[in-house]
């Protein structure tokens, strides 16, 4: 793979991929531990204010009479791709309402990284503050959810559907619940 990279203009989506899931999956951990120390404030802080952002999400989503479940839920049809929503369209075009409420209710989250949020708490937080890392790992999750369901839509609203987005966000997918 590395030879790839250097030698190849574009790199391969799957040698990305694989870049990425071997960083997330073991280089980001093994520093976090290394500083773990030193972070630790600074990750706690940075916890408290998603929580204060995330209150926010589920006064709104409380006021919508949805749950996180319903974010969680639009978020995987919506990686299913258009495919997946017109079907859900022809059988339950009252859950499809249901979800793109949430859609447009995540959508002040769209302009965020797909990968910034999420992988903090899913990747480095858990080993860096291995105490509270079952909170870090649920609100993973949830930003995950959030972000991507954000991205998706704005895919869907404007007809264009990004394949190598789509590709990205459903290895995020994979990468949050493992």
């Amino acid at each position: 793979m590395r030879r790839r990279m250097r030698t190849e203009e574009r790199i391969p989506e799957r040698d990305v991929e694989e870049f990425l899931r071997v960083r997330f999956t073991q280089a980001f951990p093994r520093t976090a531990i290394m500083l773990s120390k030193r972070i630790v404030g600074r990750v706690r802080e940075a916890f408290s204010m998603w929580l204060d952002f995330i209150s926010g999400i589920e006064r709104v989503l409380e006021e919508a009479g949805l749950t996180w479940n319903t974010v969680i839920e639009a978020a995987e049809l919506f990686l299913g791709g258009p495919g997946a929503i017109e079907e859900l369209s022809s059988k339950e075009p009252d859950k499809l309402a249901k979800y793109n409420i949430a859609a447009s209710l995540a959508a002040s989250t769209a302009f965020f990284n797909i990968y910034s949020i999420p992988v903090c708490l899913r990747v480095i937080f858990p080993y860096a503050d291995p105490e509270r890392a079952s909170s870090y790992i649920q609100e993973a999750r949830r930003a995950f959810a959030l972000v991507a369901l954000a991205h998706l839509k704005r895919m869907q609203d404007r007809g264009s559907w990004d394949e190598a987005m789509l590709r990205r966000l459903r290895f995020m997918s994979e990468l949050m619940r493992a």
